[in-house]
C-alpha cells in the first residue's frame, strides 16, 4: 500500500481540486471559482480572457472591492502602499492595471500554476488591509501628510516645522505647520504612546515661546493611547481628532481654525 500512496495521493487531490473548480462562460471570458477562500468565506473568483498563445488572469477589480467595505482601497494605491502592493503583486507574476484589476499573463501550457500563484497573490493583497489597521509609524505620518495637503494645499504643509520663535528648535520639532493664516497651526500625529508623550512635551515648550498658536492632535486610535497620557495631551492641544481615518473631521477643524484665525 505504501509504494502506491503517492500516486493514490496525487489522484484524489486531483480529483478533489477539479471537482471544486466552477468555470461558466462570461460575456467575452470565462468565469472561474478555485477553492481558495476569501477572507469573507467565498470562494476565489478570477475571469479568464483568451490571448494570442495563452490567457490574461483577471478580478474584475473585486480585490480591491473586498478591501473598500471597511477600509480605504485608495489608501493602498498610493504611496508606500503602492510600491508595497507592486512589489508583491511583481513576485507572482501579476500587476494592477489602470481600471484597478489585478492582472497576470500566461501561456497556455502554464494556465495551472499561474491560477495558483494568482490565488496566492489575491490572498495576500487582501493581508494589506490588516496591514492598514495596523500600519507602522512612517506610514501613518505619511498618510497625515496627504490628508493634509488634500485638505489645504502641498504648498501650505510645513512638514518637522521648526518654530524661530523657539529656543532649541531642533529638539522640538513640529510635526506639521499648516501656513497661511493669521495664527500658527501647528498638526501633531499620535500613533503611539510614546508619540504622544512628545507631543506633549512639545506643545508644553512651544506654549512658552509663541503667544499664540492653535494645535491639532491626530491619533491613529486613541482608544488605543493609556488615559493619563491622553489627558496630559488633552490638556496641552486645543483640538484633537481621534482617528486618521476621520478625513471629514479633520478637514473640518482645520477650516474652523484658519477661519477663526
Amino acid at each position: 500500500m505504501l509504494h502506491d500512496a503517492p500516486e493514490t495521493v496525487k489522484r484524489l487531490l486531483c480529483e478533489s481540486w477539479c471537482s471544486e473548480l466552477d468555470v461558466a462562460e462570461d460575456g467575452d471570458s470565462l468565469r472561474l471559482s478555485m477553492p481558495l477562500l476569501e477572507p469573507d468565506g467565498d470562494y476565489t473568483t478570477v475571469w479568464l480572457r483568451q490571448t494570442m498563445g495563452g490567457w490574461r488572469i483577471e478580478d474584475a477589480g473585486t480585490t480591491l472591492m473586498r478591501i473598500s467595505y471597511d477600509s480605504d482601497a485608495a489608501a493602498i494605491t498610493r504611496g508606500p502602499r503602492r510600491v508595497l502592493l507592486d512589489k508583491m503583486l511583481a513576485e507572482y507574476g501579476a500587476r494592477l492595471d489602470d481600471d484597478g484589476q489585478i492582472v497576470s499573463e500566461t501561456e497556455e501550457q502554464h494556465i495551472g500554476m499561474a491560477l495558483l500563484r494568482y490565488g496566492q497573490v489575491m490572498l495576500r493583497v487582501n493581508d494589506l488591509k490588516r496591514w492598514n489597521k495596523s500600519r507602522v509609524v512612517s506610514t501613518f505620518f505619511d498618510d497625515l501628510k496627504l490628508s493634509l495637503t488634500e485638505i489645504v494645499g502641498v504648498e501650505r504643509v510645513l512638514e518637522n516645522y521648526l518654530a524661530p520663535e523657539v529656543p532649541d528648535a531642533v529638539d522640538y520639532p513640529i510635526d506639521f505647520a499648516i501656513a497661511g493664516g493669521s495664527s500658527p497651526l501647528f498638526v501633531f500625529g499620535v500613533p503611539t504612546r510614546e508619540r504622544a508623550r512628545l507631543a506633549t512635551i512639545v506643545l508644553q515648550h512651544v506654549d512658552q515661546y509663541i503667544g499664540s498658536f492653535d494645535s491639532i492632535v491626530v491619533f491613529q486610535d486613541a482608544s488605543q493611547i493609556p488615559s493619563g497620557d491622553l489627558r496630559r495631551l488633552m490638556n496641552a492641544a486645543n483640538d484633537m481628532v481621534d482617528s486618521i481615518e476621520a478625513k471629514s473631521a479633520l478637514e473640518k477643524k482645520i477650516r474652523h481654525r484658519l477661519r477663526a484665525a
